[in-house]
């Protein structure tokens, strides 16, 4: 794999790889050792063919023999050593990067790039399964071959000719592969990657997928896209599959001329029994790493693809997050000429300003693909802004680091999805010693206490991804809670009653004038007038521009005639 660019900066990626660098050093010293403890059986039918035999000398062959005997003990303990630095590269390297991937593509995803974080993951998988394979062994057995070829050469110049035309016919047969495979394997990846997609959809939406009968052509999609990505591995694989055998047999039979011709010239006394066998087993092995590129070919492409793909979206990934520790904010916001537009298309958002202060309220209705929800992520920092800036107590949200202020932010969504674990510990959002006094505080604050203690396992009752055995409504209150866990200074609530019933709903307008009357900055998407009627202030978005703002009574006051607001409904 290469290594990144030196005219670039390197990813974190690229510093754990650079890392590693010092382990690899010491493969490479334990390469040398196993490489060279390698030539001992040669060594060994050398001496017992040409001298023990000939001098008839018992207690040679013995000490020959146990010399042999720890020569290929140790070289089994360095090999054991070798293959345990690198699964130790292996997992450190995964220790290192994968949290922070895993992260990256949570955050991609949440700024609406197509990434899922478990294809992250599964690329420092592959680069981990070459490491710790054969791939890297290969590699490093492999400038040995040079040396084998000159030790045959020193025993016979022909049988030194033979095995290095030999070798240089394979290296050929390997170049082929790389030519011949690495175009289908890189469109192979790529298609499996839309076939996953099309999986995860399908998985997401599977209750639509079952009723409304639409498994048929969900799956027939599936399978069309799955048929591509056969018939291009097949295309590959067959070609590597050709290569690999003539390849073996290529092999098999340069060790057979070895033999024969260096039988041939031990007949006519030019080197000695001792010296045909030695020349054909250093051959074996001279030849054994081409061999052994062409079968591991597949997975050091699926490796160079895999961290390919890492660099090109850590790079792509905005690196503006903060890091210095800011004071908690006190409450006071402030949009100032916002605009968003995604790479390449029009904007969504056009030129938004507004402030808001500690305690007040922010009703935002619209009508469907207006930019309500692309307006509240904005808001709350999730989406890097094309221009104009988000501030909360003067310090731009998007570049305030998550971990910093995700304590004093609390946002609901309009789908709600519950990590696997219990109510107490996605109310407390996944901590791993979750405080029970807030907890309870969060969901008494959100009136959903009495609710989960109705429940059969109440705080203690798990939620698992898929379950159904919460409804819609109760995922929705649970969510209100986890988004005023810890007494947040800024909530935003997308759509926060679209699942609730009247007892619900009465539920999230006391959780709004008790959050008003803590002084918290709370902003609502909402497509129902009785919620954003209780709001300070109102905010009507119609294609991405402010069409109105002001105190929500002379806002709808003005609007009160039939059909002046704009029809609400699913938000951008």
């Amino acid at each position: 794999m290469n290594m990144p660019n030196e005219d670039k900066p390197a990813t974190f990626m690229g510093e754990a790889l650079k890392r590693t660098r010092r382990s690899m050093v010491y493969v490479l010293l334990f390469s040398l050792c196993t490489n060279l403890l390698l030539l001992a059986p040669s060594i060994y039918s050398l001496q017992v063919l040409d001298r023990v035999i000939s001098s008839a000398s018992v207690p040679t062959l013995i000490y020959l023999t146990i010399i042999i005997t720890a020569a290929l003990i140790f070289y089994g303990i360095f090999c054991l050593v070798r293959s345990s630095i690198l699964m130790r590269v292996g997992e450190w390297l995964d220790t290192q990067v994968s949290s922070r991937l895993l992260a990256m593509g949570v955050t991609q995803n949440a700024a609406g790039e197509a990434t899922q974080a478990s294809r992250h993951l599964r690329d420092v998988h592959t680069i981990k399964g070459f490491i710790t394979g054969n791939g890297v062994t290969s590699l490093f057995d492999a400038p040995w071959s040079v040396i084998y070829l000159l030790i045959i050469y020193l025993i016979s110049p022909v049988l030194g000719v033979i095995t290095l035309l030999g070798g240089l016919v394979l290296l050929g047969l390997a170049i082929a592969n790389e030519l011949l495979t690495r175009k289908p394997y890189a469109i192979a990846g790529r298609l499996q990657a839309k076939t996953m997609d099309i999986a995860d959809s399908a998985s997401r939406n599977s209750e639509a997928v079952e009723a409304m009968g639409m498994m048929g052509h969900v799956t027939q999609r599936w399978s069309t896209e799955n048929d591509r990505v056969q018939d291009v591995l097949l295309q590959a694989g067959g070609r590597a599959n050709i290569i690999q055998n003539v390849s073996r047999v290529l092999r098999l039979l340069l060790q057979v001329a070895i033999t024969g011709v260096g039988g041939y010239l031990a007949i006519y006394h030019e080197i000695s029994t001792g010296g045909m066998i030695a020349a054909s087993i250093l051959a074996g092995r001279a030849l054994a790493p081409f061999e052994t590129a062409i079968a591991i070919w597949k997975s050091f492409l699926a490796a160079r693809e895999s961290y390919h793909r890492l660099e090109k979206n850590i790079r792509s990934f905005p690196h503006e997050r903060g890091t210095m520790q800011l004071p908690a904010p006190e409450g006071h916001l402030s949009l100032e000429n916002l605009v968003y537009a995604p790479q390449g298309q029009k904007p969504i958002i056009k030129g938004v300003s507004l402030k808001l202060h500690a305690g007040e309220t922010l009703g935002i209705i619209g009508p469907s693909a207006a930019g309500k929800s692309t307006l509240a992520k904005l808001m709350i920092g999730i989406l890097p802004p094309t221009s104009g800036t988000v501030r909360l107590d003067g310090a731009e949200i998007f570049k305030w680091g998550r971990d910093l202020i995700g304590p004093h932010v609390g946002y609901m969504p309009q789908q709600v999805e519950l990590f696997g674990g219990t109510i107490l510990e996605n109310i407390a959002r996944m901590e791993q010693q979750p405080d029970h006094a807030k907890v309870i505080e969060a969901a008494q604050l959100a009136g959903v206490h009495e609710m989960i203690l109705r429940l059969a396992e109440g705080y203690e009752t798990v939620v698992r991804p898929g379950n159904a055995s919460l409804s819609p409504g109760q995922r929705q209150r649970i969510g209100l809670a986890r988004a005023v866990y810890g007494n947040p200074r800024f909530v935003v609530l997308d759509e926060p009653n679209a699942s609730l019933d009247g007892e619900g709903e009465q539920a999230l307008l006391e959780a709004l004038s008790a959050l008003r009357a803590n002084g918290v900055i709370c902003v609502v998407i909402a497509h129902r007038p009785n919620l954003v009627q209780h709001t300070d202030k109102i905010l009507i978005l119609q294609n991405g521009t402010l069409k109105e703002y002001g105190q929500t009574k002379t806002v709808l006051h003005k609007y009160m005639a039939p059909h002046a607001i704009p029809a609400a409904g699913g938000a951008a």
